[in-house]
């Protein structure tokens, strides 16, 4: 890399942030169901005056804790209830996860390994992706990013300082982010990394029982207060539903298959995928060798301790994963230092190899799958063109490093995406249409009803209520008061036959995710019977 950036690295960082990160963040309709699901819920509390119970159309929702929505809600005060403020916590998230790998690398290992490793993070594929999702994962990557790294380091040096109390804060604040697994898996790592460096007794340095009563002392008060609120029904939801449950059984069928993580993780990684594969192949393994480099041989239980445990797990999730992501930014730093000039040019020449039939791959099985789908929008996959053209014209030339090239192709096919492939697939996704179809017709947030039918961007595009009618003779109450309903065609088999002539269709549409046709519906007004 030019010695310029090397002297600045935050020009670059910065720059690949906000490309990458921030860049048309807005620019296309929420994805259900998360965004949705969270966006409402921070709107909901928003209006209703309400800090502490998340809810979700009217309900309680149980799904995570608070701290997203805390951070929605003053985006939505400032600038509005929209996309991008719903997006905005995410970016930020990752931006500083991005800063403090650059730090802690740096710190563990020199200033060019610490560049490296936020250059490979930033421009990663899932970081992207994840950055632009209106959910709360982002948070808790951060969290535990911090934490770990700040633990590493304070093995490494053998000193807590401010940093031991700082990784029990982020622990704490990661709590409130996701629960307990924000203390559970950093215990889980520290275990196997104090157990194979055969260094057992140094748990005294971490402190834990001071760190138990900082993370207590951030997250109890909200778990104590919520529990109260809702009669420990918040509590008894989200602690045995979406916990011990989640681990047990697959919820909303999300299952994996052998490999599952192992696929996630090279897919998400790209286009360092290559390089990843070089680092752990080639890098130390024996317990040995890794004891003489406690860096690598913690990132390796990092890495290893997420793996197994969510592979054990019965719901399965690609981001899942996504805590292990700063660790191996930083593991790959650490091995392109210490690798022989061969090794590290082979490593390097792979990962373009890598980069360039992945990129290649994904611009024409991509294309074909658009092609397939919505006939025309195969066009959209040239986003990944610049990314591909970037790797190939490195493997022509063979001058320097191709880290730089491949993330600056990377940023702008993330531009692309951003700006074109997204907003172009948005004339796909229903809700918007259907409640602006709503909104002319007359009917406002309370008039509104789904029936055999439901998405949460339907809820959060429309506002107000939207009641789930679970039969017909429900469905006709509704319709006799002069609301509308959408549900699919299929149902109106359902209907009594007597009734079909007084239906006044407002819009029809192809549901893409329900798979269907849907219709937007009201019954005639009497008079005009």
């Amino acid at each position: 890399m030019p010695d310029w950036l090397e002297r600045n690295p935050w020009l670059l960082l910065c720059g690949l942030a906000l490309v990458n990160f921030f860049f048309m963040l807005g620019g296309h309709s929420l994805w259900d169901v998360d965004e949705p699901n969270n966006a409402v819920c921070a709107r909901e509390m928003l209006v209703a005056g309400n800090w502490w119970v998340p809810v979700f159309n009217g309900d309680l929702r149980f799904d995570k804790p608070i701290l997203l929505y805390w951070l929605m809600m003053p985006a939505y005060g400032l600038f509005g209830v929209n996309e991008f403020t719903a997006r905005l916590p995410s970016a930020m998230a990752i931006t500083a996860l991005v800063g403090a790998v650059w730090y802690f690398t740096r710190r563990l290992l020199d200033a060019r390994s610490g560049l490296v490793a936020a250059l490979l993070l930033v421009s990663s594929l899932h970081m992207a992706v994840i950055s632009r999702a209106a959910t709360p994962d982002p948070l808790f990557i951060l969290c535990l990013g911090f934490a770990l790294l700040a633990l590493l380091c304070v093995y490494v040096e053998n000193k807590g300082g401010r940093l031991l109390p700082a990784a029990y804060v982020a622990m704490g604040v990661g709590v409130l982010a996701k629960g307990p697994v924000a203390v559970l898996m950093p215990g889980l790592v520290m275990l196997a990394f104090l157990l194979l460096m055969g260094d057992w007794r140094a748990w005294r340095r971490f402190r834990p029982f001071m760190g138990l009563a900082i993370i207590l002392a951030i997250a109890l008060p909200w778990y104590v207060t919520v529990g109260v609120l809702t009669g420990g029904e918040w509590l008894e939801g989200f602690l045995f539903h979406h916990n011990i449950d989640r681990f047990t059984q697959p919820l909303q069928g999300h299952r994996g298959f052998p490999g599952f993580y192992l696929l996630t993780v090279l897919l998400g990684w790209f286009p360092w995928s290559g390089l990843l594969a070089c680092a752990l192949l080639f890098g130390a393994w024996r317990l040995s060798r890794l004891r003489q480099h406690p860096e690598r041989l913690f990132l390796l239980c990092w890495l290893g301790v997420f793996l197994v445990f969510f592979t054990v797990a019965r719901t399965q999730l690609p981001n899942y994963m996504l805590p292990v992501f700063p660790a191996m930014a930083t593991l790959m730093a650490l091995w392109l230092r210490d690798a022989d000039e061969v090794l590290r040019r082979k490593a390097l020449a792979i990962a373009a190899w890598t980069a360039a039939i992945i990129g290649i791959g994904l611009l024409i099985g991509g294309g074909v799958a658009l092609q397939l789908q919505w006939p025309g929008d195969w066009i959209y996959a040239l986003s990944m063109l610049p990314l591909s053209i970037a790797a190939v014209v490195w493997l022509i030339r063979r001058q320097g490093s191709p880290l730089l090239p491949i993330a600056l192709g990377m940023a702008l096919s993330v531009a692309l995406l951003a700006a074109w492939t997204l907003p172009g697939l948005d004339e796909h996704k229903i809700s918007p249409r259907l409640a602006n179809s709503a909104t002319e017709a007359g009917f406002d947030g309370d008039e509104l009803a789904t029936f055999h039918y439901f998405q949460p961007s339907l809820l959060y595009y429309h506002g107000g209520r939207l009641p789930m009618l679970r039969d017909v003779q429900t469905l006709g109450d509704w319709l006799v008061t002069g609301k509308a309903v959408v549900m699919p065609s299929v149902a109106l088999a359902e209907l009594p036959g007597e009734i079909l002539p007084y239906l006044i269709i407002h819009d029809r549409v192809f549901g893409l995710y329900a798979r269907k046709e849907l219709l937007l519906l009201s019954l005639a007004p009497i008079e005009e019977t």
